[in-house]
């Protein structure tokens, strides 16, 4: 039996934040696994924060939804037109997704339902590229490996591939501990032997919602301190613009209202030495970025404090642990399931758009030629 089309329409800004909220949230709940940034209150924000309207780029409002003949919403796309320059008979056009910042979002994309997925992204390329003539390069963003073959079968490119770490949690931090390496294992137990030996009690401090001003700056102190340490020049601070601080904040406080954020702190010996934002999503915690005093590195109070947040999870109910994005072996020694997604630029055939092609492979770099 052949499916109905879905149907793709253009929505205004103030359509998107208005009548669509309500259903666009009830999407979001939806969704497995959970993250913040699939949230009408944080695109709302983002674009309010981020987007541009400067000569060199202009940022236009271009998001879409994707609903079936019934009118039920199947997907949001999220999408903006980028003008380079702003303005101009020359310009380039570039369409993409909210979250061209510094970072902190993480995850980009079609907000829907995984299974979903390969029926909104047809919908969308064939939508678009019935529509050619409005854009020079279509940058589709967090798109599962099963999803890719929807889009048309030439002129893609990979421009990265996003792994996402995720962890099933058990009903007991025994269970999980069990199912870890002796490296990992020695490496947790050395973290409190060290403190413990040196006199140092450790505990796990969960901040109130009530003090979130407080407790931002705590974080945005220990986050910057971490990357401004000399030995550790490879994490950096995502939040040094005050923009970035300003998006956070308003962030923060949003979801905040609506219990969904928590500031887990090590503190040791009275005094907060580490700090990492989550945020809560029905039975999921989304860990996001941390920061700590360089001072307390060899104990290890980073892995400290994911374990306390670990056992706090699972104590609470939580079923998942997401680890955030990018592959590093403070997330690996944790075993964690893999979600690979892909970033794929579009081009067409026009000599237009493949000069807008290779200037966006020669500013960003990209992976693979996509058969």
């Amino acid at each position: 039996m052949t499916k109905t089309p879905l149907i793709v329409s253009r929505v205004s800004l103030s359509e998107a934040f208005g009548p669509l909220r309500q259903e666009w949230e009830r999407l979001d709940c939806s969704l497995e696994p959970r993250t913040p940034f699939t949230s009408p209150i944080w695109n709302e924000l983002w674009w309010k924060h981020f987007a541009r309207s400067g000569l060199l780029r202009r940022d236009e409002f271009f998001l879409h939804q994707v609903r079936e003949e019934d009118g039920e919403l199947v997907a949001v796309a999220p999408l903006m037109r980028t003008f380079e320059p702003g303005f101009g008979p020359i310009r380039m056009c570039k369409v993409q997704f909210f979250g061209t910042d510094p970072s902190l979002t993480e995850v980009r994309g079609i907000v829907c339902k995984a299974e979903r997925q390969k029926d909104a992204l047809h919908s969308l390329a064939k939508h678009f590229s019935e529509r050619e003539q409005d854009w020079d390069l279509l940058k589709w963003s967090g798109i599962h490996s099963s999803s890719i073959d929807q889009l048309p079968s030439h002129q893609l490119r990979t421009e990265r591939l996003l792994p996402d770490y995720i962890v099933d949690l058990p009903d007991r931090w025994g269970d999980l501990h069990a199912t870890l390496s002796n490296n990992t294992r020695k490496s947790i137990r050395k973290g409190y032997e060290f403190l413990d030996r040196d006199g140092h009690k450790p505990s796990l401090r969960l901040a109130e919602d009530s003090n979130i001003d407080e407790n931002l700056s705590r974080f945005f102190r220990l986050h910057q301190a971490r990357s401004s340490a000399a030995d550790m020049r490879q994490h950096r601070d995502n939040f040094q613009t005050s923009q970035s601080r300003k998006f956070l904040n308003e962030v923060i406080n949003a979801l905040g209202s609506r219990g969904l954020v928590r500031f887990f702190e090590l503190e040791v010996n009275g005094a907060v030495v580490a700090s990492r934002i989550a945020f809560v999503l029905d039975r999921d915690l989304y860990l996001y970025f941390s920061g700590f005093d360089p001072a307390w590195k060899k104990y290890g109070v980073m892995t400290t404090l994911v374990v306390e947040i670990m056992k706090w999870s699972i104590e609470h109910g939580f079923r998942r642990l997401n680890l955030s994005t990018g592959k590093d072996q403070s997330k690996l020694r944790w075993l964690p399931a893999e979600i690979v997604l892909h970033d794929i630029v579009q081009s067409t055939t026009s000599v237009r758009s493949q000069l807008a092609a290779k200037s966006e492979i020669w500013r960003r770099g990209a992976l693979k030629v996509l058969p």
